[in-house]
């Protein structure tokens, strides 16, 4: 079990990305913005490509390795906060404790000192979100959902839970291999210090499982859940739930049922229902498990037609 530092959690009004607004290597978020980077030994920063409230993330020569990273650098003028040192320490910790196909490389860190960074493997080859542009067959979406699942299986095994499991955060190699970013938010299992109050929450409303939208201490079952909505989405093009309003989204989370596939995706019915159940304790408890069902897909539904639109 990875032990993580504990802390109290982020309070901010819904929806929350806290510290950081999206960031994620290989991703930029928002248009870049003339700024003064800072110098750090053994880089050579280029243009940005991420940007969230507390880092900014750049396209960085690596001298000592060569090639090029992806290089989370905290702002200078979020290094005074405790809770953002705090927050930046715990996603160092936990990335560079997990080593998997299926979850960012790390290559170093500084959790102390100035500037505080982060060097990972650049992702330039999309998100997950983008490749949901082009559609996907049933079978390439069951493909698709193992990789994820068996890269958040590990990061489960390590008593941590990501709490923000979206398409955003998932990044395409070149290879086609899907890789799980962005551990900003993360924290360990159960840590009732990372709770929030309730009509607060943290993660993106659209994924967040009920009991994440009630401020309930970080689960595995919620990480099933948010990936889930996201196995749903790749199958029909659409989420599950929808709304105007985030309030709309998370009283569907709560008590609306889960919509039926149409019977040319039925083989996946009772696995969705299963990652979807609104009791976390009637629900596959963690991404192994998910991973163990997707073995058990009968052959068929690995090679349906294509995802009806």
């Amino acid at each position: 079990m990875l032990s993580l530092p504990h802390f109290a959690a982020p309070s901010a009004a819904l929806p929350v990305r806290y510290p950081d607004a999206g960031t994620a290597a290989g991703v930029a978020r928002r248009p870049p913005q003339a700024m003064r980077q800072p110098s750090i030994d053994g880089y050579r920063l280029g243009r940005m490509i991420g940007e969230g409230r507390s880092a900014t993330i750049y396209l960085a020569d690596d001298h000592r390795r060569g090639g090029k990273v992806a290089l989370k650098v905290l702002k200078a003028s979020h290094g005074d906060s405790e809770t953002i040192r705090q927050w930046f320490a715990a996603e160092c910790a936990i990335l560079s404790s997990i080593r998997h196909e299926h979850v960012v490389r790390v290559f170093e860190h500084r959790a102390a000192g100035d500037p505080r960074y982060l060097a990972m493997e650049h992702l330039g080859a999309g998100s997950l979100r983008d490749r949901m542009r082009r559609g996907f067959s049933p079978g390439q979406a069951a493909s698709l959902l193992r990789q994820a699942a068996a890269g958040l299986a590990q990061v489960h095994r390590r008593a941590v839970v990501h709490r923000d499991v979206k398409p955003e955060n998932f990044l395409m190699r070149s290879s086609g291999e899907l890789v799980l970013i962005d551990f900003g938010v993360a924290a360990g299992q159960g840590d009732t210090a990372s709770r929030v109050p309730a009509g607060r929450m943290v993660g993106t409303a659209c994924y967040a499982a009920p009991e994440q939208a009630q401020g309930d201490s970080p689960s595995a079952a919620a990480d099933v859940y948010s990936l889930g909505i996201v196995f749903y989405e790749m199958l029909r093009g659409r989420r599950p739930f929808a709304g105007k309003t985030v309030l709309e989204v998370l009283s569907q989370h709560l008590v609306a049922s889960v919509p039926r596939l149409p019977e040319t995706l039925a083989p996946y019915q009772l696995l969705v229902d299963r990652m979807l159940d609104k009791r976390p304790q009637r629900r596959l408890p963690d991404a192994d498990a998910v991973l163990q069902e997707t073995r058990s897909l009968e052959p068929a539904a690995m090679d349906m037609a294509p995802t009806p639109s």
